[in-house]
């Protein structure tokens, strides 16, 4: 057969009139045309009690109003972004999430109700809403959205003002402190008798770091005397004993000549990504503001 008779064959008809069609159909129609455009976010009494609880464990105690209000907010910022990224399709889109759920149906062993698209099936059971994984990629990836609005011209004058606000004062102390280690440690030290800041290694049990350390910053607090050590001190009188404070070493005598504050410029090498990031998050910040403004949000105590 010629091509002139190939061109006006009815099977070649057929199949261009199929493709068209399909492809009508993929670029017209919404990859979340399933998914109603939910503006309702409601978390139930379980779910405020397993975010209590996660966070009982965590901290030690419960949440004080002020935390609790601040830990729903950031449940219900997660659930409104979560529903935005499938209300774009990427729950049905994004590769990573269709490899996800493909390996948990597959671990599940869940027969297929759909042999032809195993990842119908997946989507039938709920698992994009209910997998930890998915819903941190569909998270992360509509943060990364909101964050891409950001304006990223920047002219040189405005780095430069950027790079001035940017410095920072670090604090820096000047102490003296006595160690005393054992079970009647606090009460060794509080039995001590007059001395002076000079005399502090005269009265304290070794420490290697020494008993007079001056200019020294919060950092290095933290890796000498262990984490929490430097808000201790920030609660106690100056040029007087006070205390005791405990470390990771036992407890202390205290004696706090004074703080300074020294300006920490910003590495002008990262000025510019400093400044990037503080644009990207600011247009998420905005970008989530607008977004809560499209939903209503409750929840039950």
């Amino acid at each position: 057969m010629n091509t002139i008779g190939w061109l006006r064959h009815p099977l070649l008809h057929c199949l261009l009139l199929g493709s068209g069609a399909f492809l009508a159909q993929s670029l017209f129609t919404d990859p979340s045309a399933d998914h109603p455009a939910a503006t309702e976010i409601h978390l139930g009494a379980s779910e405020v009690e397993a975010l209590k609880a996660q966070w009982r464990q965590q901290l030690g105690r419960e949440l004080t109003p002020d935390e609790l209000q601040a830990s729903l907010q950031a449940r219900e910022d997660e659930e409104i972004l979560i529903n935005e990224a499938r209300l774009r399709g990427w729950d049905r889109t994004d590769p990573i999430v269709r490899r996800r759920l493909r390996e948990n149906l597959a671990f599940t062993e869940q027969p297929a109700s759909h042999p032809s698209d195993a990842l119908a099936t997946a989507y039938e059971l709920g698992m994009p809403l209910q997998d930890p994984v998915v819903r941190k990629r569909l998270l992360l990836r509509m943060q990364a959205e909101l964050r891409s609005q950001a304006d990223l011209e920047a002219e040189s004058a405005e780095l430069a003002r950027y790079a001035d606000s940017a410095t920072t004062l670090a604090r820096r102390w000047h102490v003296s402190h006595v160690l005393r280690t054992g079970p009647d440690a606090r009460a060794e030290l509080l039995s001590l008798p007059s001395f002076s800041p000079q005399d502090a290694t005269r009265y304290s049990e070794p420490f290697l770091a020494g008993n007079v350390l001056a200019d020294i910053s919060d950092r290095t607090l933290a890796k000498t005397f262990g984490p929490g050590f430097a808000a201790q001190l920030e609660a106690l009188p100056t040029r007087q004993w006070a205390g005791p404070v405990e470390s990771v070493f036992g407890q202390h005598l205290v004696w706090i000549e004074g703080t300074t504050r020294q300006p920490v410029p910003i590495n002008p090498a990262k000025v510019y990504l400093a400044w990037k990031a503080d644009q990207e998050n600011q247009a998420l910040r905005e970008g989530m503001s607008q977004l809560r403004q499209q939903y209503t949000v409750s929840w039950e105590e």
